[in-house]
């Protein structure tokens, strides 16, 4: 059985197969044990406790390049893609008040015409993408 660090792993060189690029989204902020700058906070869309506990963006994040109708004559464009690994053991349960933050980023970009979800196995990355292209 694969861990987490592995899934992640096999989703970025899957990724590259499918014409996409996914990168780390390392999130963080601030604490006395680990000191960088007092009310330093990375990743995206980190910008305060407040916000990170109510919208937790993926683990993976970058696009999927895809090649639009006709009426653009054969244009690429980059759709935003996040993927929030999980152990492949994994469940999302209404009391996962982390994983319900991130469910709520992944609704949001999905809305918004991206790809993401979460992932417990390689081949859900490579589900998500080919859904998206063929309009599910």
């Amino acid at each position: 059985m694969l861990t987490e660090a592995a899934v992640q792993a096999k989703c970025r060189e899957i990724a590259t197969t499918l014409g996409a690029f996914l990168g780390r989204n390392n999130s963080g902020a601030y604490s006395a044990k680990n000191p960088p700058t007092p009310g330093t906070r990375w990743g995206w869309c980190n910008d305060s406790a407040k916000f990170n506990a109510q919208y937790k963006t993926p683990d993976l994040i970058g696009w999927a390049t895809v090649t639009i109708t006709p009426e653009m004559v054969g244009r690429n464009v980059a759709v935003f893609l996040g993927a929030e690994v999980k152990d492949p053991q994994w469940h999302l349960t209404p009391g996962d008040k982390r994983a319900q933050a991130q469910l709520n980023c992944i609704n949001h970009i999905n809305a918004a015409g991206g790809i993401a979800g979460f992932v417990t196995d390689p081949s859900q990355l490579q589900q998500m993408i080919g859904d998206w292209k063929n309009g599910k």
